[in-house]
């Protein structure tokens, strides 16, 4: 008895054993797996022709995490070929290394590498295999490896780019793996990349339909009876589900279409950004095989030629802003955070709107504003068969220099760029409209009416969304083709004034349109930059301009962007317009005029390159925000003023506003919060304070005071975050004032600032927002620019405090301090 229960325990011992590796087994074999390839890569600038080899020796190349982007490093220099229009910073070749074993249980799965975006003209390897070449750099791709990869043992991954061809844009655009890079385990039978579609074609309070469709394909011999079980789920649970048997075999793709009902469905709009995951999970014999999600939202868009843009029955004007891709300091390495920050900032000027100017933007960037509630016209091609030669400035002259972008790939490439744009991105509830164009020389005339057909009838058979197209001359009075402008579903004017709008009523009664592109209103000088008599004379002197067509061009701006205060006044009122994008939210690197060298980056916006608001941040608060404000300028240390008349300017969303000078009033102006307007008052200048109160019906409303500060004595640290996560991903931006010993901020301080970061994080970049300044992004220390600064600092993958210190000769030392877990 007893040998014969020793017996079965062994028995029972390897047949336990057996099971436990079958399901060890099917668990690492069967189940989708989306693995974070973003750490461990190696670098080296230039084309390393051997490298592609998997055996040949990197260790002494530069071990980096993506995103990277290696350009923004710099130095700046004005022999770099980028130019202006690149930022004076350096281009080139470069080569990525990784190597990664894949475990020998994932022999019968499949291997694929996912890129969301590496610039620029890409070419993957594996093993020493070519895999693939994607000369667009904005653009994402995968590629399979399967038919190449050592199973347990070392795999090598090499991409080489190619940044060389300069300037390659019209605006500063990186270089490097600088966008998420993930490997992908897959059984045989999978649902292929972005085939997961999913539309919300009906929807009551009480009840949504979500419509699902995905393709299930197998590379199995044998055909297959797959269950698909599609599930909806929101805040973690399961709201519903439902499950069709469907046969796969090798021969086709087969394609799924599923229902599902959602009772009481949240619906997702600015103001309340509610998700949905529609999960896709695939099972054979029932053994789940293959797991796929995406994220949507529930909501109704409606466009009309009379009333606008509505969301969920309601109109809702957008006000919007064009932005670029990168993330100012960092270059075009953006991560989650940084693209966070932007769009709270944005949210506090009243923006609900975002173009993507003009190209495809990360996937993490559209998450992000389906999180927040952003609305997003995602725009693809700011080229199509014809090079640009935009305007730039040379030694204080303008001149046109063509840059080597896109045309030359257009006729070959486009279809395949904008298919893949549209299907990786169409599941996002923040897009309302697609745009396929910006500025296109080619829609002047007829000539651009067959290819802008080509391009709106692939976005048509892939979604369901209108196609604009962002066309120039209607501000300059030299009217595109009207044949090519009616091809869009959606009339993008560029820089069109009241007039134009009425003459489009005119010739095109039945059209919807919306103002892709505008100017803002800000001038072009820096932020906090008030010149003054021979002041302005120096300041431009110093630039070695004088009095040309630079600065006739910014001045015609004026403290107040009149173009852009008068671009929101000619369609507030205009229900039919669908709403505005300002060039630009954000200012952004490349692009100078009108300047030239030093500048290195763009002031057209309301908010400079780190992020601190300029005054015209004010004047769309004041049209765009419910929030009470009141904002007055400039600032009052106007030395050499003293005694001379300076005008004063107010911004608020009140109906009243009061200015008063060292406690005496200098009167009441009303504003038309139904109108566009702004204050001002004819002030003697003398140190002391200004102090504006806004009211609105009779009661005070907001107040705004500004100060004559004094020495600088002391530095005050801001951070929007204090727990910050361990990931070594997350991000915090911690904003640097110089202040007096009275706590008023010191409006021209340039005092030299030293970070110092103690714990788990590390310190990656500074700036200042001088559009002017040729230091390193990558430096421990930053000049204030008019009293203010910037530090970014990055976790570590270790939870722990984290003591940030800012001192200065001089001043008083500031520490901040965080959470990282």
């Amino acid at each position: 008895m007893k040998k014969s229960f020793t017996v079965f325990k062994q028995v029972f011992v390897a047949v336990a054993a057996l099971l436990l590796t079958i399901a060890c087994n099917q668990k690492n074999t069967n189940h989708s797996q989306d693995i974070d390839f973003n750490k461990g890569w190696k670098f080296t600038k230039g084309e390393v022709s051997e490298a592609i080899n998997p055996a040949y020796n990197d260790a002494d190349w530069e071990t980096v995490n993506v995103p990277h982007d290696w350009s923004i490093k710099g130095p700046f220099s004005k022999d770099n070929p980028s130019f202006s229009r690149g930022g004076w910073l350096p281009t080139g070749k470069c080569t990525y290394r990784k190597s990664f074993t894949v475990d020998a249980n994932e022999k019968e799965n499949k291997v694929f590498v996912y890129f969301d975006g590496a610039y620029r003209n890409s070419v993957v390897y594996i093993n020493g295999n070519k895999v693939g070449y994607r000369p667009l750099g904005y653009i994402g791709f995968q590629y399979d490896l399967t038919e190449y990869i050592n199973f347990d043992s070392e795999n090598v991954l090499t991409v080489t780019l190619d940044n060389s061809a300069q300037p390659g844009h019209r605006w500063y655009s990186g270089t490097g793996i600088y966008r998420d890079v993930t490997l992908k385990i897959r059984n045989k039978t999978f649902i292929p990349n972005w085939s997961l579609y999913v539309t919300t074609p009906e929807i009551t309070k009480e009840q949504a339909t979500v419509n699902a469709v995905f393709n299930i394909q197998t590379e199995f011999a044998k055909t297959k009876n797959i269950v698909a079980k599609i599930s909806a789920i929101n805040n973690g649970s399961v709201v519903t589900s439902t499950e069709i048997n469907q046969t796969v075999s090798l021969e086709k793709i087969t394609e799924v279409k599923v229902d599902l009902a959602i009772n009481n469905p949240k619906l997702w709009s600015p103001e309340t950004p509610e998700l949905y995951t529609v999960q896709v999970e695939l099972f054979d014999n029932g053994v789940l095989v293959g797991k796929e999600t995406t994220r949507t939202g529930i909501r109704s868009l409606g466009y009309s030629k009379d009333t606008g843009f509505s969301i969920n029955g309601e109109q809702i004007k957008l006000k919007g802003v064009c932005l670029h891709h990168a993330g100012g300091p960092l270059g075009s390495a953006v991560y989650k955070r940084t693209i966070q920050r932007q769009l709270e900032i944005l949210r506090e000027m009243g923006c609900n709107a975002v173009r993507t100017s003009h190209n495809p933007f990360s996937t993490e960037f559209l998450d992000t504003c389906d999180e927040m509630g952003f609305l997003v016209m995602n725009e693809m091609f700011d080229e199509w068969e014809v090079v640009k030669n935009p305007t730039t400035v040379q030694d204080g002259k303008k001149v046109r220099i063509p840059v080597k972008y896109y045309a030359d790939i257009f006729k070959e490439w486009a279809d395949k760029d904008l298919t893949d744009f549209v299907l990786r991105d169409r599941n996002h509830p923040s897009v309302v409209m697609w745009s396929i164009g910006n500025e296109i020389d080619q829609m002047k005339t007829d000539e651009g009416v067959p290819i802008a057909n080509r391009l709106i009838d692939i976005v048509h058979s892939l979604d369901d969304r209108p196609v604009t197209n962002g066309l120039i001359g209607y501000g300059w009075d030299a009217w595109p083709s009207e044949a090519a402008a009616s091809t869009s579903d959606i009339r993008g004017y560029n820089y069109i004034k009241e007039n134009g709008l009425d003459r489009e009523d005119k010739i095109a009664p039945n059209a919807m349109g919306i103002v892709t592109e505008c100017a803002s209103a800000q001038s072009y000088y820096p932020r906090s930059t008030y010149l003054y008599g021979d002041d302005k004379k120096e300041w431009w002197d110093k630039l070695g301009y004088k009095y040309n067509d630079a600065y006739n061009w910014v001045e015609q701006r004026e403290l107040i962007g009149f173009r852009g205060v008068q671009a929101w006044k000619d369609i507030k009122n205009r229900p039919d317009i669908m709403g505005q994008f300002i060039w630009t939210g954000w200012d952004y690197l490349g692009e100078v005029i009108p300047y030239g060298w030093p500048a290195r980056s763009s002031s057209f916006a309301p908010i400079d390159l780190c992020g601190f608001p300029k005054d015209g941040y004010y004047f769309y608060q004041s049209q765009w925000s419910n929030k009470p404000m009141v904002h007055i300028f400039p600032h009052w240390n106007l030395e050499g003023q003293e005694g001379k008349k300076v005008t004063v300017y107010a911004y608020t969303n009140g109906d009243e506003v009061e200015l008063f000078q060292d406690g005496k009033s200098l009167g009441k102006q009303k504003n038309d919060v139904n109108g566009v307007e702004y204050q001002q008052w004819e002030v003697v200048y003398q140190p002391g304070t200004l102090k504006a109160i806004s009211y609105k019906n009779g009661k005070e409303f907001a107040t705004k005071e500004v100060k004559t500060a004094g020495k600088a004595a002391k530095i005050e640290l801001f951070a929007r975050r204090a727990n910050l996560k361990a990931d070594g991903e997350d991000l915090s931006y911690i904003e640097c004032t110089v202040l007096d010993k009275d706590g008023n901020v010191v409006p021209k301080a340039a005092n030299l600032i030293q970070f110092e970061v103690q714990g788990a994080a590390t310190l990656i970049g500074v700036g200042n927002g001088d559009n002017m300044n040729h230091d390193s992004f990558q430096a421990s220390e930053r000049k204030a620019f008019n009293g203010k600064c910037l530090a970014i600092i990055k976790t570590l993958e270790v939870a722990g405090g984290i003591k940030f210190v800012a001192k200065s000769i001089g001043l008083e030392t500031a520490t901040i301090e965080f959470t990282s877990k």
